[in-house]
């Protein structure tokens, strides 16, 4: 084996706190390079995507610091189906939900950036320390976190290129980033190299790492079993190939490319054994959205132990409406859109995740909310209109954060995959897509005799993708997953409107594509390596301003 050369201080320390994919955690220490083993290195990378204070900026109190999570919650609110429904003064995702201050020169820039290329840096590390070996020659053990290495690597790529690639708009121009993604930095990647390593073409990114990687994973991971939610399965590889041959397909409008999507996706659901959350497991008060462990449709999750949760950095602070210590949830109200909790079926139970204006009215039948807390009802009646309660405090415990706080974050579910299947479909034959999603609908959300039915809806593969996207953003509201949807598929989206929840300055109205989900590359990587300079995305700030009426 090759001696690992480029081992992050972060990796280190983050794999001696976590024990890797189970949810306690060691006591801290350091260890030196010639500790370092293999097991370390691999253990450091899902610790390192929940790790608060990921960027150094939280000791400048920056509470956006906290890794993947973090990032979910930034993409989330630039699609404008999450609104901020009280103190906007506490929203400390405010610069990605009103489109300011999101240029080079901008500290939450280093989000995304310095986040995934320290994830990357990780992931190759494993990849050296195991060395260019022939396969049969390693153990089970060696096999196994080699797949693990390089499926991390793919969904990192995957995310960074369906971040960065500048995609047309009608705001912003950038002819000379058209079909560029970003540099690709691999084991072998010199110093020298990285100093002057420009952007990579969108399509050499998919066929020289995403795809790659998935095969060589899927090939590493073919005998092994996972011992739980946390730890990568094949069935996880496949739904990252089904989720990046849809992109794939999206641009090339390749049916060959849509059945592998829909194959890849069919092969996750089948693999994974997983089932759609039931109405129970979604409304749980104790562990809805929280707990890996608690049902049977997440496919792969991150865990985020106690003594590693904070107050303030950690999803459950700033999305739970229902945790106690953190004003960033509760003040900030975190909610959704008007327009899109209108558009939900009366009999879909997805409904319930969020606060009905009707539930204070005696005279209306509204739904009874369960809720963690004892004065329940009481205390929910409180918060403003259309309040999310979808993520609940881990356990159920909204006073305590070190346990409320310490809530498994989903990467991939099941239900991700029927709507590949179905939006995938539909590009061969559209009566197929419109019945899965039918199926997919009637079999898993909807409740006291309600039925769902979108063929009236799809006439053409444009309206039944609008119909399917809509559905798909009602399902994953609040998960990070919905702004790539929205930018691969040109989405218009409007925040601003008669009745309008959203504040002021966060009422954004874009005519198809919104240029802020074109990411711009930060200063320092501008710096340390100088051609990114002459190659970055323009920048999106204010270039749509709030809606007044």
């Amino acid at each position: 084996m090759k001696k690992v050369k480029n081992i992050t201080f972060a990796a280190i320390s983050a794999a001696m706190l976590f024990t890797g994919c189970i949810k306690e955690a060691e006591p801290y220490s350091v260890a030196t390079e010639e500790q370092v083993t293999l097991e370390t290195l691999i253990q450091g990378i899902p610790a390192s995507l929940v790790q608060a204070g990921s960027t150094g900026y939280a000791q400048q109190g920056a509470a956006w610091d906290f890794a993947l999570p973090a990032i979910h919650l930034a993409t989330e609110s630039m699609t404008g189906d999450l609104v901020v429904n009280g103190n906007v003064g506490y929203d400390w995702f405010s610069q990605w939900g009103t489109n300011d201050a999101l240029g080079a020169d901008y500290a939450i820039g280093a989000l995304p950036w310095d986040n995934y290329y320290s994830w990357i840096m990780a992931a190759n590390n494993v990849i050296q320390h195991i060395g260019d070996t022939d396969v049969n020659s390693l153990t089970a053990k060696e096999r196994s976190f080699l797949g693990f290495a390089y499926t991390y690597r793919a969904m990192f790529y995957l995310d960074l290129v369906r971040l960065y690639e500048f995609k047309e708009n009608k705001y912003t121009e950038a002819p000379n980033v058209l079909g560029l993604g970003v540099p690709i930095v691999l084991p072998e990647t010199t110093e020298v190299q990285a100093k002057n390593n420009p952007r990579a073409k969108v399509e050499d990114i998919y066929n020289q790492v995403i795809f790659p990687d998935l095969s060589k994973a899927e090939e590493l991971l073919a005998s092994y079993t996972p011992d739980n939610k946390y730890a990568i399965s094949t069935a996880a590889v496949y739904a990252l190939q089904a989720r990046a041959w849809l992109e794939r397909a999206t641009v090339t409008n390749n049916n060959e490319e849509y059945t592998k999507a829909a194959d890849c996706a069919r092969k996750a659901i089948t693999a994974s054994g997983c089932t759609p959350l039931t109405q129970a497991e979604w409304e749980d008060p104790a562990n809805g959205f929280n707990n890996a462990n608690s049902n049977n449709s997440w496919i792969w999750g991150l865990a985020l132990p106690s003594e590693s949760a904070t107050n303030l950095m950690c999803f459950t602070a700033h999305m739970s409406t229902e945790n106690a210590w953190s004003a960033y949830g509760n003040d900030a109200c975190r909610g959704i859109n008007r327009n899109l909790f209108n558009s939900i079926h009366n009999k879909d139970f997805r409904k319930h995740s969020w606060l009905a204006p009707e539930r204070n009215n005696p005279e209306e039948e509204s739904y009874s909310y369960k809720s963690c807390r004892p004065d329940g009802s009481v205390y929910l009646n409180k918060l403003p209109d259309y309040s999310n309660i979808k993520f609940r405090p881990a356990q159920g415990n909204f006073n305590d954060p070190k346990v409320g706080g310490a809530a498994d974050h989903p990467l991939i579910r099941v239900e991700e995959m029927y709507f590949i299947e179905a939006e995938a479909k539909a590009h061969i034959n559209l009566s197929d897509g419109a019945r899965l999603l039918n199926e997919f609908m009637n079999n898993y959300r909807m409740t006291d005799g309600g039925v769902y039915d979108c063929t009236n809806m799809a006439t053409t593969i444009e309206s039944f993708t609008n119909e399917m996207l809509l559905q798909k953003r009602i399902e994953f509201w609040g998960e990070g997953i919905i702004m790539f949807d929205l930018k691969r598929l040109n989405v218009s989206t409007k925040r601003g409107y008669v009745g309008t929840n959203a504040p002021g300055s966060y009422r954004l109205n874009a005519d198809g594509r919104a240029p802020y989900w074109n990411f711009v590359i930060t200063r320092g990587e501008t710096q340390n390596n100088p051609i990114i300079g002459t190659q970055n995305n323009p920048d999106p700030s204010q270039s749509i301003k709030p809606w007044n009426g």
